[in-house]
């Protein structure tokens, strides 16, 4: 694949700053950066705004400048953003971050806004390129939209937060940062492997970075929960209830601690079959075949190849019948795979796991997808970045962020043989080897990549685990908000003092109160009580790192490890 990077950020620097005169500029005011000019970007408006404010929604409590502006990267774009900055240099930090939106955002993350605004930071957010929230219409015939909102847009909002921080401060941004969950922890996956010197830290939440492969897993829910649109789902919610209570009743004590949580599903051994005709009773034969399509993942209806991992023990609760259909991620693959399809492509009609998926994935990875390992231009230059994911997630399967950590490993052992031999290499991946490699070059991926995972927590932060981290998922109280218990605090307090977290403290919050607090490590440790003590108080916990051959590596693991491994060359398409 023929491939070309986004120029400089020092370039785009020097070229935002045309309209200001003289090598070395005085500080601009507020109102005056109208007139700056950032890379193929306008200026619409910029006033000090004064509390209490509300904006979209968010209240703010500090004074600041606030930004507005457009991005024009082709004909068809029109990104609009926003940057925020701290009235002086005295109430800036130096820092910047950008801020990623769930879905097809579609919207300025206003709230995100409001509390970096607080913390000091300069902060930015867009709307990637279209206005309307989750709706899939802005996909017709708006090709030049779909790569705003799948590679472009954070681009141009980051290079106009460091370009207007410059003018409005006379000093560059000293550490910038970006976070996101769900779709945007696809986009921070694309900040690293695409746009390797815009962000130091970088926080990816329950990444869809394998995005044409989660695209069609969420279309085989939707077909699997729902077989006809508009009639209920198979299994119902209380059948879906009736299961997690079952395989908690098997698998919640494995660990040592029945606390209603699963530490890692992939440990538990459930025969789902004794709820079936054969066994209890308690689920139909379609129920049944229902739910053990939601824990194999999508598969070649004609080969039966497996596509893609699915659902993990316990999780059944959190399967959302509708998700695939409310989410309009059918009729995205009508407007920009198969626009000039007549009649018209439909996705409940027309869909299947081998010719059209074959075809999506090969027209949407080079603008939707973050799959490589290869962010080397990223940690060269000293880019951490720290990964998270719900074991209980059913919309983002939490097995492709366990894939990207083993691919980071056979990366690190692969990386210096030629093409050939390194693709043998893939070719003759096993569970034995993949296992090894982790044990052997792990310690070097965790010097700059720390995986996160959550159990008993679903899609950015759902579910009845701890899940309130930051970086996507929902934010900590505010006293809480440190590198212990905070995702972006940690990765600031990585790249900017060197120090890696080892564990972060995830809470539980219900109507304001810490109720449950367990510190989560990074993988492949995890949490194990001590023995004694409150099992809601994060203190009777230690991290431990399970023996080597009490990690399972499956077939699947394999498959997404190749699939992520194969892709390392994916790289962002010529303009």
């Amino acid at each position: 694949m023929q491939v070309t990077r986004r120029g400089s950020i020092g370039v785009a620097l020097a070229l935002g700053l045309t309209a200001v005169s003289g090598a070395a500029q005085a500080a601009m005011s507020c109102d005056s950066l109208t007139t700056v000019t950032p890379e193929a970007s306008t200026i619409t408006s910029a006033a000090i705004v004064t509390p209490p404010a509300t904006i979209g929604g968010a209240a703010v409590s500090v004074p600041f400048c606030r930004v507005q502006g457009t991005a024009r990267p082709s004909f068809d774009s029109e990104i609009k953003f926003e940057v925020w900055l701290p009235p002086t240099a005295a109430d800036w930090t130096g820092r910047m971050k950008v801020n990623g939106t769930g879905g097809y955002a579609g919207a300025t993350p206003y709230a995100r806004l409001a509390q970096d605004i607080g913390d000091g930071f300069i902060t930015a957010g867009s709307n990637m390129g279209h206005d309307g929230g989750e709706a899939a219409s802005w996909t017709m015939n708006h090709p030049e939209k779909v790569k705003d909102w799948g590679l472009r847009a954070h681009y141009y909002v980051a290079t106009a937060a460091k370009t207007l921080s410059l003018a409005f401060y006379d000093k560059p941004v000293a550490h910038s940062y970006f976070e996101g969950c769900s779709n945007g922890g696809r986009q921070a996956m694309m900040m690293a492997q695409n746009y390797p010197e815009l962000f130091d830290g970088i926080v990816a939440g329950a990444p869809s970075m394998f995005y044409p492969d989660i695209l069609f897993w969420l279309l085989w829910t939707g077909k699997t929960l729902t077989p006809v649109f508009g009639q209920p789902a198979v299994l119902s919610s209380a059948k879906r209830s009736l299961i997690t209570e079952r395989v908690l009743a098997k698998c919640d004590a494995i660990d040592g601690l029945a606390d209603g949580q699963i530490t890692n599903p992939r440990a538990c051994s459930f025969d789902i079959d004794t709820l079936g005709p054969s066994g209890e009773n308690l689920l139909t034969a379609q129920e049944l075949a229902t739910v053990k399509a939601m824990y194999a993942g999508t598969t070649n209806e004609d080969t039966g190849q497996q596509r893609y991992s699915g659902a993990k023990f316990g999780s059944e609760a959190n399967f959302d019948p509708n998700f695939a259909d409310n989410g309009g991620y059918g009729p995205f693959i009508g407007h920009y795979v198969y626009s000039m399809l007549s009649p018209p492509y439909e996705w409940r009609r027309d869909i299947n796991w081998s010719t059209v998926y074959d075809r999506a994935k090969a027209a949407l990875s080079p603008i939707t997808a973050a799959p490589s390992p290869d962010i080397r231009a990223f940690t060269s230059r000293g880019g951490k970045l720290i990964q998270y994911h719900g074991w209980n997630d059913s919309v983002v399967p939490p097995d492709g962020s366990l894939a990207y950590f083993f691919a980071l490993t056979q990366f690190e052992k692969l990386q210096h043989l030629p093409d050939h031999a390194f693709d043998r290499q893939v070719e003759k991946l096993s569970p034995q080897v993949v296992a090894a490699t982790a044990q052997a070059f792990g310690k070097r991926v965790r010097e700059y990549h720390r995986l996160f995972m959550l159990p008993a927590v679903s899609h950015c932060g759902g579910g009845t685990g701890p899940n309130a981290i930051g970086g996507g998922a929902p934010e900590p109280t505010a006293a809480l908000r440190n590198a212990e218990h905070h995702v972006v605090s940690a990765v600031i307090k990585w790249v900017e003092e060197g120090v890696a977290p080892e564990k972060i403290v995830a809470s539980r919050i219900v109507s304001g109160a810490v109720v449950r607090q367990r510190p989560v490590c990074p993988y492949p440790a995890q949490a194990a009580y001590n023995g004694s003590g409150s099992i809601d108080d994060a203190a009777n916990f230690s991290c431990v790192t399970p023996k080597l051959q009490e990690r399972t590596i499956s077939s699947t693991d394999i498959l997404l490890i190749q699939n992520s491994l194969r892709q390392r060359d994916l790289k962002l398409p010529n303009r």
